[in-house]
């Protein structure tokens, strides 16, 4: 069911702001200056607004026919949307208490017009207790309001001190001819990846095996071999990702790998 919430930046206290006659809610932007939120719907063809903390008084402030909004910024007395059913995509202005004298900006943007959004240092205000040190944190400092913050990991999970990220012991790597990326192997509702995904277009071609030298616990880093067909080698990066080097040159396009035992075995065809 379509709706707009709210949450602290942990993901905890969900709040629903609405829930009721929208569809296919797209855009969001916050008018910092009168605490109010704004959204716009891609099926009932509306920019709307409430208040931000408590989610009543909500007005409409544009509403048009053959549109297609997908995205709302709003800064100062205007707001702002994408409109890629106007002039083959376009960016429109209008004053946010009376939209209907509205001013297009850019146009022939194309139909995979998306998101916009608005960067003025003005804007830039405040501080918490992540602004210091992380607030402690060792990757993700995640604010709470009323000067309590959590900690994360963007990859791998936390100690419990609370602060610390360990490395998962185990995980499913796979390739996908130019990145490698990783899933959990028993927790498939974690989309977070248990290392971060590495992508790099002058080292990555079409790789097509790996292997591991599993020689690290919670700290420290592993050794993963691979084969890019493209190249016809095979090359060996450590899991962060750094000390790649070229450690076999071969005639053969086609290098499928396994390691035991601290040895590397590559099958040639």
């Amino acid at each position: 069911m379509p709706c707009i919430g709210k949450a602290r930046l942990d993901g905890s206290d969900k709040v629903v702001l609405v829930s009721m006659g929208i569809v296919w809610p797209n855009g969001i932007s916050i008018d910092y200056e009168e605490n109010k939120l704004y959204w716009c719907d891609a099926r009932t063809d509306k920019i709307e607004r409430i208040d931000l903390e408590t989610g009543g008084h909500r007005e409409m402030v544009l509403s048009g026919s053959n549109v297609d909004m997908f995205s709302v910024a709003v800064f100062g007395a205007y707001i702002y949307w994408s409109d890629r059913a106007h002039a083959n995509g376009s960016v429109r202005r209008g004053h946010k208490n009376d939209a209907t004298e509205m001013v297009t900006m850019r146009t022939g943007l194309g139909v995979n017009l998306k998101e916009i959004k608005i960067f003025n240092r003005v804007r830039e205000k405040g501080t918490n207790v992540c602004a210091k040190d992380n607030g402690g944190c060792k990757q993700l400092c995640l604010y709470r309001g009323n000067s309590q913050r959590t900690c994360a990991c963007a990859h791998g999970y936390l100690a419990e001190d609370g602060v610390t990220c360990l490395r998962h012991e185990g995980y499913l790597l796979y390739s996908g001819r130019t990145i490698l990326k990783s899933i959990h192997l028993s927790d498939e509702t974690n989309l977070n990846s248990p290392i971060r995904p590495y992508e790099n277009p002058h080292y990555f071609k079409n790789v097509i095996a790996l292997a591991f030298d599993y020689n690290q616990r919670r700290k420290g880093t592993n050794r993963i071999f691979y084969s890019d067909a493209h190249f016809g080698n095979i090359q060996l990066i450590k899991d962060n990702w750094e000390d790649r080097q070229v450690i076999v040159e071969s005639k053969y396009n086609n290098l499928i790998l396994s390691s035991f035992g601290g040895n590397e075995y590559q099958l040639d065809y």
